[in-house]
């Protein structure tokens, strides 16, 4: 069972990692997402964003994620879930979140997402392994309807 105290604690880092997202200079805080990531590049980083295979390792990822970024907004919505594995030396938390895209040539994104991600105790302290969000549309797949059919 996971006490108040444990979701208070993770709930701080997923507002961190919002915070470190953001940026209204087309980059994230490189400096504190370090914080956060595993530095080794077996580090698993999925976007809502292409390349959507993902990212191999945190430096891959900043070396080339968002071309042409001018801003980024990230924003936790919802309650964090968390689930302790591995005695605790592994943690699953997932939480709804927005982000907002803004690009230099004048457009932009918002996407609600729900974010997933693995945090693994190396030297002696969390840091994110694993990460994907899953994008909730607002629109339906061409062919589709919002409709339930119902009368």
């Amino acid at each position: 069972m996971t006490s108040e105290k444990d979701i208070e604690s993770w709930n701080e880092r997923a507002d961190r990692f919002g915070e470190a997202w953001r940026s209204e200079v087309g980059r994230p805080n490189f400096v504190a997402l370090w914080e956060l990531y595993a530095a080794e590049p077996d580090v698993v980083i999925s976007d809502t964003l292409p390349p959507i295979q993902g990212f191999r390792g945190f430096e891959q990822m900043r070396q080339s994620i968002y071309p042409g970024l001018k801003r980024i907004l990230v924003r936790r919505t919802g309650p964090i879930a968390v689930k302790y594995l591995v005695a605790g030396s592994v943690v699953v938390v997932s939480y709804p979140f927005h982000l907002s895209y803004g690009f230099a040539n004048g457009t932009g994104l918002e996407i609600e997402a729900r974010i997933s991600e693995v945090w693994e105790k190396r030297a002696g302290r969390y840091v994110i392994v694993h990460e994907h969000p899953s994008t909730v549309y607002a629109h339906p797949p061409a062919g589709q309807s919002n409709s339930s059919g119902a009368a």
